[in-house]
């Protein structure tokens, strides 16, 4: 799960990763606002956009001549303030900016009074330093920044027509008289950076206890954008490295650990694993050991004594694929060349008991 950067209402986030953004074509018919509503967290890109419905008319007060309705046909953002150092704001028109515009145009279509409205986005945008260095700051350090931003709109007609010259003819709200209904729009906003917003977590699920040479699935929560690299002590990861679950054979007791990157973030998470005792080299009355281990297939069992015993080798789906009745000697050769390469079981058997050892063929 990715953590938490939040932006309370107007834009959106972005770092190194990603440097625009892409409205959601989903509100292009939606009434004038911004979307989705409420607080926002960022992809691990570090970009969490704002899609923004752009005003096409309202109306306002006219101490001359009553109400007005001002027919929109662009958009801009003049300012904003409050930013944390080092981030600063973008949007998907910043191609259109100018002196006067330093964020670019949102533009209507169609003619007053019937327009569609513009569909578009913006974003705050830093290296990730800045993002790191911004992390629980802010006025109270608490990850929190109020933002102030003064949105402009350009009144092109009015409602009634004549209108238009008590305001002094098509122009930017914020060049128009307050006293006629003049002004730029102020949104207050919050940006929210926790500590943590850079953290991946996850729960990995699988066996605790696990009996040694056989073989068990661990997973995590599946994200296509997240890299996947397993560890494990004590055991080996026989297949789905790279992916978001794996299959382990334990030799002992040991840990299985995932790393967890997706862009700017990143995570690990390691579980505990216990062998059960009574698995590979239990010690039961006998006292064995195999050499080399691994071996290119000759492997030395040498024993305390000479008495006699029973061997089987098993591979580790538990089939058979050698068994033998020794007697007479306290080293024996076992010869496994003609076998795959992999992990086996041996299986020693005497008038003292039965024990287990794990044979890994190269």
């Amino acid at each position: 799960m990715k953590k938490h950067l939040l932006f309370a209402a107007l834009l959106i986030t972005s770092g190194a990763f990603a440097q625009t953004c892409t409205p959601d074509g989903n509100f292009a018919n939606a009434a004038p606002g911004l979307y989705p509503h409420g607080p926002l967290g960022p992809t691990c890109e570090l970009i969490a956009p704002k899609t923004i419905v752009s005003l096409t008319d309202t109306t306002v007060p006219n101490a001359t001549i009553g109400s007005v309705t001002l027919y929109i046909t662009r958009m801009r953002i003049n300012s904003v303030t409050g930013l944390p150092a080092g981030l600063t704001l973008s949007t998907d028109v910043i191609g259109s900016a100018d002196v006067n515009g330093p964020w670019g145009y949102w533009n209507n279509t169609g003619t007053t009074p019937n327009q569609t409205s513009a569909i578009g986005c913006a974003y705050v945008t830093g290296a990730q330093n800045a993002w790191n260095n911004a992390a629980g700051g802010g006025p109270n350090n608490d990850g929190e920044y109020p933002l102030v931003f003064e949105v402009d709109a350009y009144v092109a007609a009015t409602d009634p027509p004549f209108a238009l010259q008590f305001i002094g003819g098509a122009n930017w709200v914020s060049a128009i008289d307050p006293g006629v209904g003049g002004g730029a729009f102020f949104i207050m906003d919050t940006l929210v950076v926790p500590t943590d917003y850079a953290n991946i977590t996850a729960t990995i699920t699988g066996a605790a206890n696990v009996d040694p040479a056989a073989q068990y699935a661990y997973s995590v929560a599946n994200d296509p954008s997240v890299s996947y690299t397993w560890s494990v002590t004590n055991g080996t990861i026989v297949s789905g490295q790279g992916t978001n679950a794996v299959v382990v054979e334990w030799a002992s007791s040991g840990t299985i650990e995932v790393a967890m990157t997706d862009g700017g973030c990143s995570g690990t998470e390691m579980k505990s694993v216990s062998a059960n005792p009574t698995g590979i080299d239990e010690a039961a009355g006998i006292n064995a050991s195999i050499y080399p281990n691994p071996s290119n297939g000759i492997f030395e069992l040498r024993l305390d004594n000479a008495e006699a015993l029973n061997i089987r080798i098993m591979d580790v789906s538990g089939k058979v694929i050698r068994a033998e009745r020794l007697a007479g000697a306290s080293l024996y050769t076992t010869d496994m060349t003609a076998a795959k390469a992999g992990v086996y079981i041996m299986e020693i058997e005497t008038a003292s008991g039965r024990t287990f050892k794990r044979l890994v063929k190269n």
